[in-house]
């Protein structure tokens, strides 16, 4: 069974109410624009910067809130970016496109799996604060944790004025 058909077995079990969408592709360019236009928030799950880039830039134009969330080996972060708010950095603040990056995949280097199910489940924690307005949503933070030693730690991330996505 494909993952996004076992996604919506499970979810639909848990609540048979919920309309889920399956989309079974890699999505780029237009496509991008229009599955974020028909959502208040956007939780990016993806393993590779190319994508990250691409939803980041589509939320930045359309205004729409970001939950960035990841995990390689026994590391995990996750960081709002509520483009909602005019003063809120993006995803670019913190990791420039044009940035040297060595793209590793978690398919390659591994991951610790209960690590994706604590960073799934904040990444869900800060969507459900900002669609339903309670709370202080972690705009403005990146949120790392180190899963061997159970340490977290938190980093504030500012509105780069020279950022090429979000800066006019």
């Amino acid at each position: 069974m494909r993952k996004v058909e076992a996604a919506r077995a499970a979810l639909n079990a848990v609540n048979p109410e919920v309309e889920i969408i399956e989309v079974a592709a890699r999505v780029e360019g237009d496509q991008i624009e229009k599955l974020i236009s028909k959502n208040d928030v956007v939780l990016d799950c993806t393993d590779n910067f190319a994508t990250r880039h691409a939803l980041n830039r589509s939320c930045v134009r359309q205004r729409k809130p970001l939950v960035s969330g990841a995990a390689m080996r026994f590391d995990g972060q996750l960081a709002v970016f509520d483009l909602t708010k005019k003063n809120s950095p993006c995803y670019a603040c913190l990791f420039p496109e044009d940035a040297e990056v060595e793209e590793v995949q978690c398919s390659v280097m591994g991951v610790f799996a209960p690590l994706t199910g604590v960073v799934g489940a904040l990444q869900a924690m800060e969507a459900i604060k900002l669609l339903a307005g309670v709370g202080n949503s972690m705009n403005g933070r990146l949120l790392l944790l180190d899963a061997k030693g159970a340490d977290w730690r938190s980093v504030k991330v500012a509105k780069d004025p020279g950022c090429k996505v979000c800066s006019p």
